[in-house]
């Protein structure tokens, strides 16, 4: 197995754990942005903890902190609105698929942007899991 796929294998495990963790704070009725800020804080503190151990300098273009400012807020108003389904007592098997469909977003933009090749098995693993999460949903 590559590293890249153990990495992102990594990051499903995580994100899941991360994901549930706000369906817990949403049962438990969470004033969500509390809840956003201190997650926030805590995400934070691991970028710093990490920079420090790496030893490397604070180096990053405009543009890239214009990105990472707009990815914040974008991925801000995602997980609160997904809270705030949470809170509302929506179901996880529900609220988890649909937001898993993110794939038909991150996907088709991977592709245009950086022109990676469209194969019969990319659209076909594509194609079978949005209907997986399609049927998780029902």
């Amino acid at each position: 197995m590559s590293i890249p796929i153990l990495l992102a294998l990594v990051t499903l495990v995580t994100f899941g754990i991360n994901a549930f963790f706000g369906k817990v704070a949403g049962a438990n009725q969470v004033y969500v942005p509390s809840f956003m800020t201190v997650t926030s804080l805590c995400l934070g503190l691991v970028g710093i903890v990490i920079h420090i151990i790496q030893k490397h300098p604070f180096e990053l273009s405009a543009k890239m902190v214009a990105l990472g400012s707009i990815g914040g807020i974008i991925a801000g108003v995602g997980f609160y609105t997904m809270l705030l389904a949470f809170r509302m007592n929506a179901h996880g098997s529900i609220i988890f698929p649909i937001t898993a469909l993110s794939v038909i977003v991150s996907v088709p933009l991977s592709l245009i942007i950086f022109r990676e090749p469209v194969t019969a098995t990319k659209l076909l693993g594509l194609g079978f899991g949005i209907t997986s999460i399609i049927f998780l949903t029902r």
